[in-house]
């Protein structure tokens, strides 16, 4: 072989090698941004787990903020770990409050709010060793997963149940903001509703304002008055206390959420739909403690009661005294609906824009 051939033959060799090495980078990149045999997505010692529960709602709400401090008091005491819980946060300090949890080296970190889901992701990005559970959440990404549950199966049956229980023929819902999850929810009692009573007439606010009971008994009082509903349903935080006082005074029938909030008015509070937060919180723990954390989006959906068998983590409330009021032929069809949702012979489709009324 001439010295012309043989200098040829090692430059393509090195051409050659440099390609493969080349691919070998790419491909290693390709793997470790999916997240596969990453040291990120390790376990942790449960002994040593340190979680951080965030929420810009208020945990003496009575409902939404209620439920994630609750849920916050049970991990802590199942398992005996270090968790820290703050709520009141100002929706512009979301993404600092991410970070100053994160910077403390928080190996778990639940964000309780859909409005927390880009702030995470963006978190999530600069310190990949936290994990982040969006609680209604709709991102998802290597380091940040979401609940999303199906809140308008829960609320579907609430709906089914105001359509059948209305003696005016039209009922009423108050919503805090006109987020994705919330309209969800309302979407679920519409078709609900309409299913259980074609003829219901269906009547609907925002007050884009959470944490304001006297605004949400005003504003639930005109729908009563003027609009002659009969059944109110809100999703509105501690503005639904509002909602619920009105309901009470004007002697009909309020709908809670998120809670069972029967308490708050046990001769207005019909039922409510339930968030099992404590299951969902415990399924995020037991991802990071056991490795098998994903960054996905989850959407578990109905269960027959709290803490039942199976992934559901949506459930209706009892009647408890109103119980004698809601006829035999009401509680068989609810249980209908019910049984059809749990065995998917029922669908409710998910909507996050709201459709005609």
């Amino acid at each position: 072989m001439s010295i012309a051939m043989l200098t040829a033959t090692r430059k393509q060799a090195m051409i050659w090698g440099l390609i493969a090495a080349v691919a070998s980078l790419v491909l290693v990149g390709v793997v470790s941004s999916a997240g596969f045999n990453s040291p990120r997505n390790s376990s942790v010692p449960l002994q040593s787990l340190r979680v951080a529960v965030l929420t810009d709602a208020l945990f003496d709400d009575g409902g939404w903020g209620s439920a994630s401090s609750d849920a916050a008091d049970m991990i802590r005491n199942k398992y005996d770990i270090e968790v820290v819980a703050e709520d009141n946060v100002s929706i512009a300090d979301i993404e600092a409050t991410l970070e100053r949890y994160a910077e403390a080296k928080f190996d778990l970190i639940i964000a309780h709010g859909v409005q927390w889901g880009d702030p995470s992701v963006r978190v999530g990005q600069q310190f990949r060793d936290v994990k982040i559970v969006v609680f209604t959440g709709l991102v998802e990404s290597q380091n940040v997963a979401s609940i999303f549950p199906k809140q308008q199966e829960g609320s579907f049956l609430l709906g089914a149940l105001a359509g059948m229980m209305t003696k005016t023929g039209v009922v009423a819902y108050v919503g805090g903001e006109e987020y994705p999850n919330v309209i969800n929810v309302f979407e679920g009692f519409k078709h609900g509703a309409k299913t259980a009573n074609p003829d219901v007439r269906i009547v609907g606010t925002y007050l884009n304002d959470w944490d304001n009971p006297p605004k949400g008994k005003e504003v639930a009082t005109s729908l009563i008055r003027q609009q002659n509903a009969d059944v109110v349903f809100h999703v509105a935080d501690s503005s639904g206390r509002g909602v619920i006082e009105a309901a009470e005074h004007e002697g009909v029938y309020a709908l809670g959420a998120v809670q069972d909030q029967n308490l708050l008015a046990p001769k207005a509070v019909l039922s409510s739909f339930v968030l099992d937060v404590d299951k969902a919180y415990d399924s995020a723990v037991q991802s990071v403690v056991n490795g098998t954390f994903e960054g996905r989006i989850a959407r578990p959906g109905i269960e027959p009661f709290k803490n039942a068998p199976g992934d559901g983590i949506v459930y209706i409330a009892p009647f408890h005294s109103l119980d004698a009021e809601i006829p035999s032929n009401v509680k068989s069809r609810l249980n209908v609906l019910t049984s059809d949702l749990l065995d998917e012979r029922l669908v409710v489709p998910e909507r996050l824009e709201a459709g005609v009324q």
